[in-house]
């Protein structure tokens, strides 16, 4: 997945307990336990259902302490293959806890999408928002979770950051439209700068006379000190004046 993919699904499971990457991984239907197969099977029969579920794949890595994570991330950005998401553990003894993990995480990678889980009330709602402020890339959920909260939470969080890349990019392009109107714009004054001051014409023929002292037409003076084009008519005096006879 590189940085232009509009489609990034990786996903990086912070948690110092190996067991709750496996339940991850079955949750985010990357292997299916048997149970949840046959209770999935069960329900599809009771309700007259389609047993498959159209679920995006993710991308799943795994990392054990908030040091390999923050690792993996670097890595990540290095390789401009970033995670859209993370699911954060609070408690990783014996390393960073998920607050310090998080901080140096958004060090390497500012646009990484946060998800802190914990089941015990180590930081309350009000010391996250003081440790990080304001923030949309930060979402809390308590252990023990249902299984449908994490699939949710996956789905829209990694399409959540789809969308802020798409958003970026357009921002760029606009930028970058701007800087190319604005040096239009500066070119087309420095012609129009080179057309003011006196100009030295020829009283009868109108010619005009350049720098090299050579004496131009008046409009071809113009074209090439200008963007401007000519068409040429008659107007309403000349035109009673040299062809009225016409009339």
């Amino acid at each position: 997945m590189t940085v232009g993919n509009m489609n990034n699904r990786r996903i990086l499971l912070v948690d110092d307990l190996e067991n709750m990457h496996k339940n991850y991984r079955e949750i985010l239907h990357e292997r299916k336990s048997v149970v949840e197969d046959a209770l999935a099977s069960f329900d599809a029969k009771f309700f007259d259902e389609e047993t498959e579920i159209d679920s995006p794949k993710y991308e799943l890595d795994s990392a054990f302490q908030g040091l390999e994570a923050h690792q993996k991330v670097t890595e990540a950005i290095k390789n401009s293959e970033p995670y859209a998401l993370a699911f954060v553990d609070v408690r990783m003894p014996p390393g960073w806890d998920g607050i310090e993990t998080i901080k140096r995480l958004w060090e390497v990678d500012s646009e990484i999408i946060v998800v802190i889980c914990t089941a015990y009330a180590d930081y309350s709602w009000k010391d996250i928002y003081n440790t990080f402020g304001r923030t949309d890339k930060l979402v809390l959920l308590r252990k023990p979770f249902d299984p449908a909260e994490i699939r949710q939470l996956a789905l829209t969080l990694t399409e959540k950051w789809n969308l802020n890349r798409k958003a970026a990019l357009k921002m760029s392009d606009l930028d970058e439209m701007v800087k190319e109107r604005t040096i239009k714009l500066e070119e087309a004054l420095l012609q129009v700068k080179s057309l003011s001051g006196l100009l030295p014409i020829c009283a009868h023929c109108k010619k005009i006379r350049d720098d090299k002292g050579y004496w131009n037409q008046l409009e071809t003076y113009i074209s090439t000190h200008s963007e401007a084009d000519f068409s040429h008519g008659i107007c309403p005096g000349c035109l009673q004046e040299h062809y009225s006879k016409y009339k």
